[in-house]
This record gives C-alpha cells, structure tokens and sequence, in this order.
C-alpha cells in the first residue's frame, strides 16, 4: 500500500519518502498563504532564495529576540547572542569572527584527525550508531577548540541536552535539563578561557584572537557562541551522517563506486546534503509589508521556508545570510567517519524512522523493524 502524503511541511519532515510532496511544492506557486498553518510558505528555488536574501525577513519575530520559553534562563542569554538565531549590526561583528576562524582550519588534518577517532569508535550496534551520529562530531568540534579527551563525553552529554531548548516539542523535563547544561556548557568554556588554558592553535584560540581583533569584548556574547559551535555541529551534523548511511543501505551502486574510487566519497556526501538534506525547514519573520514576485506579505508574518523543496540545493546548512559557515567542517566530519565505518555499516541488520522534529530529518536506527 503506497504511504499516505504528508500533511504539511513539518510532518514531510520524518516521512518515509516526502520528495514527491516537495516536488508538488515547488510546482505551485512560490510563495501562498497556508490558513491551516495561519502562516506562509515560500517553496521552491525562487520562494525560498527570494525570502532568504530579504533584508525585511528576519530570524525572529518583531519584539522577540528570544522565545517566550527562554526569556530570563540561561538557554534564552546564550540564544540572545548566537549570530545565527539574530540579525542585525551587533551581531555582525561577531558572525565575521566566527566564520574567519572556521574558514581557517586545516580540513587536511582534520579529515585526518577524525578518520583516526571514528576508527578508535566503530559502532557495533545499532543503539551504538544512533550515539555515535551525534557523539563523534561533538568529540571532534570540542578537540578543535582545544578540549581535552577526558572532557569530551560530558560535552557532548550537555550539548544534546542543551539542544533541546530549542525544539517546539520539548517538554518541561527537557527544557529543565537544557537549562542546567547551558549553564554547565558555559562554565567550562568559561575555565578554557579566562584560566589560561586556550590552546595555542585552536580554533578556540583563533577565536580569541579574532574577536581581540575586532574589539568583540562581550565576554558572554563569546561564551553564548562558542556554546553555539558544538550545538550547531549536534542535529545538522548528525542528519548528514545518518542520511548518508540511508542513501549507502538504499542505493546499491554507491559503495561499489566508493571503494573503486575513495576520492568520490566527499562528492558523495554533497550529493546526500542535496538529496536529502538535514534540515528541511526554516522560518522568517516580516517586519515590514514585502513584495515578491506582485505578492505581499503584510508585516509581521511568519513564513515557512520548505528548504528541501528548493531542489538540488545544499538546505541543511542553511541559506544567504545565515548560511552555516561550518558547512566545510561538517562534511569532512561525516566523510571520515563513513570512511572509517562503512564496512561494518554493510554488514550491520538496520532499519530506520526518524527523531520526532519540525524541521530536522535524523534517522534513528534498530536491528529490526522501523523505529
């Protein structure tokens, strides 16, 4: 019996296969008005480029720079100074700092340095690849800032707790948790930085040097970010590593076509970013009436960006202006741990659902039967 379409945008999101919706998305017209949404969709290339590059379509509604939610906690002070979640001249400064010192790490050695973890780590089981998906990148992100080992589980631990102060869906206990890791996030980097143990060449280091440069001296602005990198790195990250792992179990040519030919594996991971992104969906907020294409959007509005129904485009790492500047990271992040596990990935019984989302499409995997 062929799977029931899904209903709107955020539940395409875990569907089985939701590309035919998409598809049937982006040939209407590029930006409607959805009432059983109470909101907009942009779809398509031309919807969701000509609402990303608008200078009127911001990250967050007017007068709410932080969700209601958030307001007054520890998770709502790192979120008021994360460069991605605002927009704005306060927050340029920074998102120039921060993309410099993630365009400068050597993605050599990186490749390296996480081929040789994720060997160190194979997983075995398929409880042990639905920790692995987000543990490995998270272990390799706080190596880069200078973490010691040691220190790295624990990371990784607050960062999936922390992470879920920012999903709709979660509940009183999560968001407590994420409240306590926010605060514990906060203090170690708080250790690394004003106790003098930033690591000479770190990226935490360049990131020090790069804000010292540019007279960024909000000292928790610089903590809220730097929290910001591992969270970043956590759900996008893990999306790209298990889609990948989707596309080799489904698609049979791939793994032949890899071991013939290695270097293919990075185009391969591109491919997969395009095909089946990590995130599927954003949203933007009008704060002034906009026009596109003879359509207007008054002020005030919320429109929803189907990022994967804008075709062959690389959605998980986002758009213009708040394009993941640690899109590069990722993807030689994901490669080194595919190259390093694929052979006991091919072996391993998996079936897959996906983690409960609106907007982020990460497998959870089993031995048997659909999660």
């Amino acid at each position: 019996m062929p799977l029931a379409d899904p209903t709107d945008p955020f539940s395409a999101v875990t569907h089985a296969a939701p590309y035919d919706y998409y598809r049937r998305l982006a040939d209407g017209p590029p930006l409607r008005f959805e009432a059983q949404l109470d909101g907009w969709l942009a779809t398509g290339m031309a919807g969701v480029q000509a609402v990303l590059a608008h200078p009127a379509c911001r990250v967050r509604p007017p007068g709410q720079g932080v969700p209601h939610k958030l307001a007054g906690t520890p998770c709502g002070a790192i979120f008021a100074e994360l460069v991605r979640m605002n927009d704005g001249e306060r927050h340029a400064g920074p998102k120039q700092v921060l993309a410099r010192a993630l365009g400068q790490v050597d993605l050599a050695r990186l490749h390296a340095r996480t081929l040789h973890l994720a060997q160190e780590q194979l997983p075995g089981s398929a409880t042990r690849l639905n920790d692995a998906l987000f543990e490995l990148p998270l272990f390799v992100m706080a190596d880069l800032l200078g973490f010691a080992p040691a220190q790295w589980p624990l990371l990784a631990v607050w960062t999936r707790d922390f992470v879920a102060c920012l999903s709709p869906l979660s509940n009183g206990a999560q968001l407590a948790g994420a409240q306590a890791a926010a605060e514990a996030l906060l203090q170690r980097f708080t250790v690394l930085l004003w106790e003098g143990e930033v690591l000479p060449g770190s990226l935490l280091d360049d990131i020090v040097a790069g804000a010292r440069q540019a007279g960024w001296h909000a000292s928790g602005g610089v903590l809220a970010n730097l929290v910001g990198l591992l969270s970043q790195t956590c759900d996008a990250t893990a999306g790209l590593l298990g889609n990948a792992i989707v596309a080799l179990r489904t698609q049979a040519d791939f793994l032949p076509r890899l071991r013939a030919a290695p270097q293919l594996w990075p185009a391969m991971l591109r491919e997969v970013s395009r095909q089946d992104p990590s995130i599927h969906n954003t949203r933007r907020y009008t704060v002034e009436d906009v026009e596109f294409n003879g359509v207007c959007v008054p002020a005030g509005q919320m429109i929803v960006v189907v990022l994967a129904s804008a075709g062959h485009t690389e959605a998980g790492f986002g758009h213009g202006r708040h394009a993941c500047p640690g899109q590069a990271i990722a993807h030689v992040i994901a490669t080194a741990c595919l190259q390093a596990w694929a052979e006991g990935l091919e072996r391993m019984p998996l079936a897959w659902g996906y983690l409960p989302s609106l907007n982020a499409r990460i497998p959870v995997f089993c031995a048997g039967g659909i999660a």
